[in-house]
């Protein structure tokens, strides 16, 4: 490749890096680029056109262009990133909450691209999309060798556009074509909420959107005229999100006007205060928050303000510890989340983790040392520590489980078994056939049967599963749980994968503790 092909690419690179100073301006105060610093942008444009001149293999410009970029942000912080225009455009469908598709939950299961379960209502399950389909074709293109985002990206495209996917069904002896029309699919962030017994709600809140709040909100209403008077509130897992959406959440389990977190940056115009705007929604009663070190940012916002007006009780794992605000900025089609601030909870908490070793960072190796951790004071003058993430009121940690039901789920024993169950099945008797299914002990032996068959585990393995009580409960439940899944849907089979959760069932044993804040609570809020 000669210099000439390529340096338009360069002078594009260099515009982008341009750009991303003028939208700084916006935020930091205009300035000009001072002399030694375009001498930078033209330098860093002239290695890129040296590299894609020079390189012994060929390159596409914008891997150099967006590594390099990324590159550039590693020496800030952990989160800092540069969004390419495909992680650009998925950011943006995850905070509108929507997307024009099929409604297909796909992964790859034994090699293939699998459908997990069609959306309920979805123009995937009108076309009769079941669970076990293994997509082999996306418009005539082999799905074999694309990655699941490509196999997305390919099933995705403009509203009312077509797409004809080539289906492998199991019990079929020829793959079959299927064309669906693409819709717009709501991408809901409530993805459960049910009531777990007469008067206890669940809500799982598995990121944060723009459409959150709304969300909630109407989960809450839906689980009050059930008769929920207590609740469950999940945010284990939970990567986080916008801000504006940590506090509106917040708001619907606070008072008016109570602190809810504020940031602090290096210019006034981060340095800001949110507090609960007051809605009408929200819910009024016990509460459990479930967390995780998967519970991150917009996560540990909402844990932290509960916490630290003793709303109510948290339950479970210290959190992730991400306490650094990203503004995104528009470059183009692409993305800049440049971390701008920091946030604090009521108390004053800082909860960002140390990120000095980046290694120890990501492998969550660097927790809250409780002996040398900062001590702050809840509104009822109860301890919390800060520092670290969110230490739960109440630790409770889900059982380890063994190498060998690792292995189990690791090769989707469970679903695959699940489906060879229902190969014979007709979707008319889906919901019958759930109904009665039991796990016994024929169930049991098809099912060592099948591990056998498949070279999946040892005999002498087996024979210690099998012997094993707890075990053993485990797989009759995950089996349970996928043919669920698989036939009345994926609420009903997560139900049943909750029954064996340690932390779900601690929350349901506190509510004791919960009910004493919540009366403390009500207390306050009457003077």
């Amino acid at each position: 490749m000669s210099q000439t092909t390529h340096r338009p690419f360069a002078l594009i690179f260099v515009a982008c890096t341009l750009m991303i100073g003028a939208a700084s301006g916006v935020i930091f105060g205009e300035r000009s680029v001072p002399e030694n610093e375009q001498e930078l942008v033209l330098r860093a444009s002239e290695i890129v056109t040296t590299l894609l001149e020079w390189l012994p293999e060929e390159h596409q410009p914008e891997d150099i262009v967006y590594d390099g970029i990324g590159g550039m942000l590693q020496v800030l912080d952990p989160h800092s990133s540069y969004l390419d225009p495909r992680s650009f455009r998925q950011m943006r469908a995850r905070q509108e909450g929507s997307f024009f598709g099929v409604g297909i939950i796909i992964s790859r299961r034994n090699g293939n691209v699998t459908v997990i379960s069609p959306i309920a209502g979805t123009p995937a399950a009108s076309r009769g999309l079941r669970a076990g389909d293994v997509i082999a074709k996306v418009a005539g293109d082999e799905t074999e060798d694309l990655s699941l985002d490509e196999v997305v990206d390919l099933v995705r495209g403009p509203e009312g556009t077509t797409v004809v996917l080539t289906i492998a069904r199991p019990g079929f002896k020829e793959p079959f074509d299927v064309e669906i029309e693409r819709t717009r699919i709501p991408q809901t962030s409530v993805r459960y909420s049910f009531l777990i017994e007469p008067d206890i709600g669940y809500i799982r809140l598995s990121e944060f959107s723009n459409t959150s709040t709304r969300e909630v909100t109407d989960a809450i209403a839906t689980l009050s005229a059930q008769g929920m008077k207590r609740l469950i509130f999940d945010l284990r897992n939970n990567p986080g999100g916008p801000l504006d959406a940590a506090v509106g959440v917040s708001d619907l389990f606070l008072k008016p006007d109570q602190f809810i977190t504020s940031t602090r940056g290096r210019t006034p115009e981060n340095n800001t205060t949110f507090r609960a705007p007051g809605n009408p929604g929200g819910f009024n009663g016990p509460l459990v928050v479930l967390v995780n070190e998967g519970s991150a940012s917009a996560s540990e916002i909402v844990a932290g303000a509960v916490q630290d007006h003793d709303r109510g009780l948290v339950l479970g794992e210290v959190t992730w510890g991400k306490g650094l605000v990203q503004t995104v900025f528009t470059v183009r089609d692409t993305g800049l989340a440049l971390t701008t601030a920091r946030y604090y909870t009521p108390s004053g908490r800082c909860i960002q983790r140390d990120y000095e070793s980046f290694i120890d960072y990501v492998t969550h190796r660097n927790g809250t040392d409780e002996s040398t951790a900062e001590i702050y004071e809840t509104d009822a003058g109860r301890t919390v520590m800060g520092g670290g993430g969110i230490t739960p009121d109440i630790t409770v940690e889900n059982r380890t489980l063994s190498e060998s039901m690792v292995r189990l789920f690791s090769v989707s024993a469970f679903f695959r078994f699940a489906v060879e169950l229902l190969a014979d099945v007709p979707e008319t008797d889906y919901a019958a056939f759930a109904e009665s299914f039991e796990p016994d002990g024929e169930i049991a032996e098809k099912f060592w049967s099948w591990v056998v068959e498949e070279e999946i585990l040892e005999p002498g393995v087996i024979e210690s599963l099998q012997e094993d009580e707890a075990e053993s409960a485990d797989i009759m439940r995950s089996i349970t749980v996928e043919v669920y899944n698989a036939t009345i849907g994926l609420t009903a089979g997560y139900r049943k994968a909750l029954e064996g959760d340690d932390q779900m069932a601690a929350a349901i044993d506190h509510f004791g503790e919960a009910a004493e804040f919540w009366d403390a609570f009500i207390e306050e809020r009457k003077k």
